[in-house]
């Protein structure tokens, strides 16, 4: 069983010969692709990761599926992924490569979350202030919720900062219930 971890090494492995050759925008482009028929084609993607399914077998179908459509570079990684019998990762692929991308991109992605919806002027001041916090460009996914009750949750990466007021309730209470059992 393959874990995420070793898809990230692939990946990132991939995308520094890429970037060395000068093919970074195509070899994206390309994982773009392989992203998509992952995604849109499940007999595809149940044959590739089929045990009983050959190497060979496996090689001719990518050959037949991509073509000249996709960079040697990206067919060689594809195939040197059946070859090792980790084409498992290429499951993994759709999420980790657009996340290296973003890294080597100075990219951050943030989540958002907030009762009302975030649009225009606000969303613009947030991001600023996200940006210049940060040191990187940052994507921000805006979130309308309601259980929050107001203020509003910025989560990027692993990190949270929980400024609503379902939190601060939640924390009220728990310091109201630790003066009463004192």
């Amino acid at each position: 069983m393959l874990d995420k971890s070793s898809a990230i090494t692939f990946v990132d492995a991939l995308l520094e010969v890429a970037k060395k050759k000068g093919t970074f925008e195509q070899v994206e482009k390309d994982l773009d692709l392989v992203c998509n028929v992952i995604i849109k084609f499940d007999n595809f993607r149940k044959i590739l990761f089929h045990p009983s399914v050959t190497r060979d077998e496996k090689k001719k179908l990518i050959k037949k599926v991509f073509g000249e459509a996709v960079s040697d570079l990206t067919r060689n990684f594809l195939n040197l992924l059946v070859d090792r019998r980790n084409e498992g990762i290429l499951e993994f692929i759709p999420e980790i490569y657009r996340e290296a991308i973003d890294e080597k991109k100075g990219v951050l992605k943030a989540k958002v979350q907030t009762v009302i919806p975030l649009t225009g002027e606000r969303l613009n001041t947030l991001k600023k202030r996200l940006d210049k916090l940060t040191g990187k460009m940052v994507e921000i996914e805006a979130v309308q919720d309601s259980n929050i009750l107001g203020g509003m949750v910025i989560q990027i990466g692993n990190r949270m900062v929980d400024g609503s007021v379902a939190n601060r309730l939640k924390n009220l209470k728990t310091r109201l219930m630790e003066v009463r059992t004192a």
